[in-house]
């Protein structure tokens, strides 16, 4: 082996070998990290849980303990827990007394209790009544299916002075598992008290307030119910098998709550507890926080159907504030100033009929496979500006929702938190998403629906195929699952583990019928079984108690999906809820425009920083795209230029072996090398630029920014939707009731980008008939892409048409450059005889 090939395999070595460590140290850095965040994630983990089982936990005021006097009414000797008539108590001597006194409030007289329950070892239950009550004990008795919270309050009866403790105990099909078992410890330096609890008293929190379950052995660890106490059977009323009563489902009425703020106003349903309405405020002068701008479909509705354009659409309540009442009664909301994100009751006037939505499609309602939960009746037991709960209890379950702003500073915008605590059965329940109001996207509605998973520690958003009626799926964990009209849409983000799997329903745009239909009703403008709707479902735990979740309901803009990023990762975790995945591309080939389309939007965003207008910025980004573009363009410019100066000499040879198309084809081929021109280079520009022009297209179909944003107003006032020179009632095929200018003038200037751009005759008597087939060809592609682009957004047909004036000042610039300079490689081919000549 040389010195030279030595040196070559001792360099190629410790190349190798440093790259292993470069990559072995990288892998161990990653490594690091990931313990790292799981560390950070299980120690918040832990603290989360501390604090759901401390927010669970009772206090010492939310139940009445007094103490208890002798017969001489001076001596106090115990303490126990009142309820109504009774009083519950441990064993506090070996031999207790049959009558016991307490005081009463607010009188603080002296009233008797005598012993109707006890057991014969010391610390053990004991349970007095009054003598003139003849009302049977308040219990609450619990299914043997289910999980509930029971509240174990232990304090030692013999010493008045120590503390009661109160331990949180998770009580799930028949067996009882105590949450914080260190708030049952007493302190063992006080001397003067025992020093352990040998029982507890359980008690379950119900429509009613805390009631007595029955008594938890420490010893055995184990609950003893009342209604298994034989000795207690008398004073247990025999119809009392549940305190946990059926919330009616009569046609009780349907009662709305409204909370708001910035943002979104939300109104509630005491029909399952649910959002029946989201409406979200416009941008205005004294609401600079909204970023949803009023168009053209919510000024017709508040002028032409005023009835459909009340917000809220029903009367209803709102926080009373300091005005000494509970609530306020609102006969009638605001007419107009809202964009309606869910689909809302219809009305129409006679002869057809108004339309319902029923409260299994309202957002964030609790359905099954039985119907009638999902018109559970809950009652409100608080309500203030900023959250409101909801508590609704049947024989096998109590369901309590807390929906809440939050801290305004902590919370992101459009954002709202539901605390869901279900006690009992919670098998086969199901979390709502709503169904989005349609949104009208170049011609067309646009729902889109998305989830996002983790897998091998890496977070994939996944879109799924719209379902003809239904799809589930049982074996996947999303993080969180969208529902969107294009625009705007909502987010159910579970932030607590639930169980796996989500459901895809559709819905008939009959039963829940879009806004849209309302427009131009009488000539069937927007017809209801065009305008299906989607809702998503989200599985709740099957063991039920306290879940978490997050619901996103607003706009996909940028910069507020950015926002709520930003607010809720965290680094130590690596956490991100990565809402702005959320956002989709429209179009047919998004697979490849999408990362081209999302480098536009950069550029778009920058000029519209500089001029304050999306149209402006639409001109400008179409410059810088013809500018980047310059030498692809100018290429195919060049080569169809060439193309046109050889057309009569094409033209000649064909007509020369008219007979003979094989001769023809090969004189055509040597007269394209000989002139330097080959007719695919003009293509092959055009297929490179392709991702960027449709990357285009989809961008301007889909960016938010662009939603309401006017132009020239009383003309283009929305770069979304076509622009509107004026219109008129009575609808025409196609054209509808609205006359469009800019397709018109796009039309226009290609035809005449053909007439005055072409090289050919002028005279149709002087033309070919290739010639003229070519002509017809392009006036006939004329009117079609006029046809094409009737309807699409303003701000797709200012592009277009920018895009075209800008191509033929840059083809006649060509032209005129191509004409000063000779063809170097036609003048190389020209034989020597000619040139001697």
């Amino acid at each position: 082996m040389d010195k030279r090939t030595t040196l070559f395999v001792i360099a190629l070595s410790l190349t190798l070998f440093g790259m292993n460590l470069f990559f072995q140290h990288q892998n161990t850095q990653q490594k690091q990290e990931w313990v790292t965040q799981q560390q950070a994630k299980q120690i918040q983990k832990s603290k989360k849980l501390e604090e759901e089982i401390k927010s669970r936990t009772a206090n010492s005021e939310s139940f009445s303990l007094t103490t208890i006097y002798d017969g001489e009414q001076k001596e106090a000797i115990a303490r126990g827990l009142v309820k109504d008539n009774y009083l519950l108590t441990f064993r506090w001597s070996e031999n207790l007394p049959t009558e016991i006194y307490i005081r009463t409030s607010p009188s603080n007289e002296m009233q008797a209790y005598e012993l109707i329950y006890n057991e014969s070892e010391q610390q053990t239950p004991a349970i007095y009544k009054t003598k003139s009550s003849s009302s049977f004990l308040p219990i609450a008795n619990i299914p043997d299916f289910g999980r509930y919270d029971l509240q174990l309050v232990s304090f030692n009866s013999s010493d008045s002075q120590y503390p009661a403790h109160i331990a949180l105990g998770e009580y799930t099909d028949g067996h009882l598992s105590i949450l914080n078992p260190q708030n049952l410890q007493i302190d063992k330096e006080n001397k003067n008290s025992q020093q352990n609890y040998y029982a507890a008293i359980a008690l379950l929190k119900t429509s009613q307030g805390y009631l007595p379950v029955g008594f938890y052995d420490f010893t055995s660890q184990s609950l003893v119910r009342f209604n298994k106490i034989q000795e207690l059977s008398s004073f247990i009323a025999p119809t009392q098998d549940t305190q946990i009563n059926s919330a009616t489902n009569g046609k009780r009425e349907q009662k709305f709550y409204v909370l708001e703020n910035n943002y979104q106003q939300l109104v509630f349903s005491n029909y399952g507890g649910a959002l029946a309405e989201i409406n979200l405020p416009f941008r205005t002068d004294e609401n600079q926080a909204s970023v949803v701008r009023e168009i053209e479909f919510d000024r017709n509705m508040v002028k032409h159907h005023p009835y459909n354009a009340l917000f809220p659409s029903h009367a209803y309540y709102t926080h009373a504030k300091d005005q000494g009442k509970d609530f306020i009664f609102h006969e009638k909301g605001q007419l107009g100033g809202y964009y309606p994100l869910l689909r809302r009751d219809l009305i129409q006037i006679s002869p057809r009929k108004s339309v319902q939505i029923k409260p299994q499609h309202y957002a964030l309602n609790i359905v099954s496979e039985y119907p009638e939960l999902a018109e559970l009746i809950y009652e409100v037991i608080h309500f203030d500006n900023r959250s409101i709960t909801f508590e609704a209890v049947q024989n096998q379950r109590r369901i309590t929702k807390t929906y809440s702003f939050g801290d305004s500073l902590q919370e992101g915008p459009y954002c709202l938190n539901l605390a869901l605590q279900i006690d009992g059965d919670s098998r086969g329940l199901w979390l709502t998403s709503g169904v989005p109001e349609v949104e009208w996207i170049s011609g067309g509605p646009a729902p889109s629906l998305k989830y996002r998973i983790t897998r091998n520690q890496k977070s994939e958003v996944e879109k799924i195929d719209l379902p003809k009626d239904a799809s589930t799926i049982t074996s996947i964990y999303p993080d969180w699952i969208c529902n969107s009209n294009g625009f705007l849409g909502m987010i159910l983000d579970p932030l607590k583990e639930i169980d796996p799997g989500f459901k895809i329903q559709a819905i008939s745009g009959t039963n829940v019928p879009s806004r849209l239909i309302e427009i131009d009703q009488e000539y069937n403008l927007y017809q209801a079984a065009n305008l299906p709707g989607y809702m998503a479902y989200l599985p709740l735990k099957s063991q039920g108690g306290l879940m978490n979740f997050r619901f996103f309901a607003g706009p996909f803009d940028d910069e507020t999906l950015k926002t709520i990023d930003a607010k809720y990762s965290n680094s130590e975790t690596g956490y991100n809820p990565d809402y702005i995945a959320c956002q989709t591309m429209h179009g047919w080939f998004t697979f490849i425009s999408e990362p081209f389309a999302k480098f536009l939007l950069i550029l778009m965003k920058f000029f519209h920083y500089l001029t304050n207008s999306w149209a402006l910025s639409i001109v400008l980004l179409t410059v810088s795209l013809r500018l980047m573009l310059y030498p692809l363009n100018t290429w195919s410019t060049k080569s169809m230029v060439r193309m046109q100066q050889i057309a009569p000499q094409v033209t000649a040879i064909q007509e020369k072996y008219k007979k003979d198309p094989k001769k023809a084809q090969l004189e055509i081929m040597s007269l394209y090398r000989e002139r330097g021109v080959n007719p695919a280079s003009g293509c092959l520009p055009l297929l490179i630029q392709m991702p960027f022009l449709i990357g285009m297209f989809d961008l301007l179909k889909s960016s938010f920014a662009l939603r309401g944003a006017p132009f020239i107003s009383g003309w283009i006032d929305d770069l979304t939707a076509p622009d509107v020179l004026f219109s008129w009632s009575k609808p025409i095929f196609f054209i509808g009731t609205e006359f469009h200018l800019l397709p018109i003038l796009l039309g226009l200037v290609m035809f005449l980008q053909q007439r005055f751009m072409s090289s050919g005759p002028k005279d149709l008597s002087q033309m070919t008939d290739q010639q003229r087939q070519q002509r017809a060809m392009g006036t006939m592609m004329t009117v079609v892409f006029a046809v094409m682009f009737y309807n699409f957004p303003s701000g797709l047909n200012i592009y277009w048409l920018s895009s075209m004036l800008l191509g033929m000042v840059q083809q006649w610039f060509v032209s005129k450059q191509i004409q000063k300079t000779p063809n170097p490689i036609a003048v190389k081919t020209v034989p020597k005889k000619a040139r001697s000549r």
